[in-house]
């Protein structure tokens, strides 16, 4: 199987583990029931933990829509969708016999192609010793569990994917991100995003679990007129044949998606994430990465306003230069460069990302996109962009704690509405910073 875009790597690195993993489509398989009880959610393993569906961005474009300051939706109609299922992590008794892996972090199958049984290898032979014979193969039987005729008799496995194609409707949202940021902060904010709008997405449309799936896509890179642009993407995923349309119509609505996953996010007793949240049995590959204050900020911001449609050739030429010019000024999206070219323009002297800490000697527990130099008031941009830093919070949780710790900041919280004062801003600023000078 060919795959256009890997989430494991970048798009194009031929050094990607994956890729020259084995998979195989199987016309269908044998059910056996099983009325085992499941006593805990975290007893819940999925069968299919290792799951991984990769979204080839090809189909049709039917729709494209911007939001907050810079992010974009994207609706495809029939793209080819992969899904590709590793099998469970190796057990310690894999590992001890010595079972063939598929990869290292995954068993895969040992499913024969050809007649489609499921295969075993004697435990003699997975773990040789001195003096250990190999098992000797029963009359009539093949050794390792082909079928009669097999055209693959007695030949060891080797392990497998399994693998399914479908074409589907998808909803993509395109981030640009910064050159720095490193893959634990993508991983953190993307699968935690991803699910709080999923949630959102099963609110608002009354969905079930099985009729939605969200997919962090590796972040990749690509050249265009205006520079080298490092992109990311949550995909939406609708596999029903034909679509639903709830996803055309998500991408209309993204604004309603995301007021729901606030509301979904409020609740008490939770300062990461919890099966109440944003953890399900379906992403359990992905609780470590799950974290609801990395993104409420951008929730809300998405909640804000509704999407604007944009004109299907207009996207294609869509310039990164706005981003890569506010990368380069060392701030997090082209609204805050536009904030610091009014500060510059009537000369209010701002430090940028700055870490801040409620208490003095205490630990840093937010980066303000802006800090009056020399005072003690605490600037936040509230639009889209890709804050880095894997402890940084941005919820309003940590801005009170700002307030109210023995520092005691002025938190001025800025939306794009707030460029329109423009001198009457930077003034009302001055005033502010000379009135709560730095201790």
């Amino acid at each position: 199987m060919r795959r256009t875009v890997c989430p494991r790597c970048r798009s194009g690195n031929r050094s990607c583990p994956a890729d020259g993993v084995r998979g195989y489509e199987f016309g269908g398989f044998i059910a056996k029931r099983d009325d085992s009880p499941v006593l805990e959610e975290e007893d819940r393993f999925a069968s299919a933990a290792l799951v991984t569906c990769h979204p080839q961005r090809n189909g049709r474009v039917v729709a494209r829509y911007g939001i907050g300051s810079g992010w974009r939706l994207e609706v495809r109609r029939g793209e080819d969708v992969h899904w590709v299922n590793e099998g469970r992590g190796p057990t310690d008794r894999d590992r001890e016999l010595a079972v063939p892996l598929l990869l290292d972090d995954a068993r895969g199958y040992h499913v024969c192609p050809s007649c489609g049984r499921i295969l075993t290898i004697p435990e003699g032979e997975a773990r040789p010793a001195r003096g250990r014979r190999r098992p000797a193969q029963a009359e009539g039987r093949d050794l390792y569990g082909h079928a009669q005729g097999c055209e693959r008799a007695n030949q060891r496995p080797q392990p497998l994917a399994l693998v399914a194609r479908s074409a589907a409707t998808t909803l993509r949202l395109l981030v640009d991100l910064p050159d720095e940021v490193n893959d634990a902060d993508y991983k953190q904010w993307g699968h935690s995003l991803a699910a709080a709008l999923r949630a959102g997405l099963r609110h608002l449309y009354m969905l079930d679990g099985a009729e939605i799936d969200a997919e962090l896509e590796h972040h990749w890179t690509v050249r265009t007129d205006g520079g080298i642009r490092r992109l990311g993407a949550i995909t939406f995923i609708d596999a029903a044949v034909g679509g639903t349309g709830f996803l055309e119509r998500a991408a209309r609505e993204m604004h309603l998606v995301a007021a729901r996953a606030l509301d979904h996010l409020d609740h008490p007793n939770c300062q990461s994430a919890c099966y109440r949240c944003l953890k399900s049995y379906q992403n359990q590959r992905f609780h470590e990465h799950l974290h609801w204050p990395r993104i409420e900020a951008d929730v809300a911001v998405l909640a804000a306003a509704a999407p604007t449609p944009v004109p299907l050739a207009a996207a294609d030429t869509d310039d990164p230069r706005p981003w890569l010019d506010a990368y380069a000024e060392g701030v997090g999206s082209p609204l805050e460069l536009r904030f610091l070219a009014l500060f510059r323009k009537h000369g209010l002297a701002v430090d940028k990302q700055v870490r801040l800490s409620a208490d003095p000697g205490g630990p840093f527990i937010t980066v303000a996109d802006f800090v009056i130099t020399g005072t003690r008031v605490a600037i936040y941009v509230d639009g889209a962009s890709f804050h880095t830093g894997e402890n940084l919070r941005r919820d309003r949780f940590i801005r009170d704690r700002l307030r109210n710790g023995s520092i005691r900041y002025i938190v001025e919280e800025l939306t794009a509405r707030d460029l329109q004062r423009g001198g009457a801003l930077v003034e009302a600023l001055r005033r502010l910073g000379e009135e709560h000078p730095a201790a």
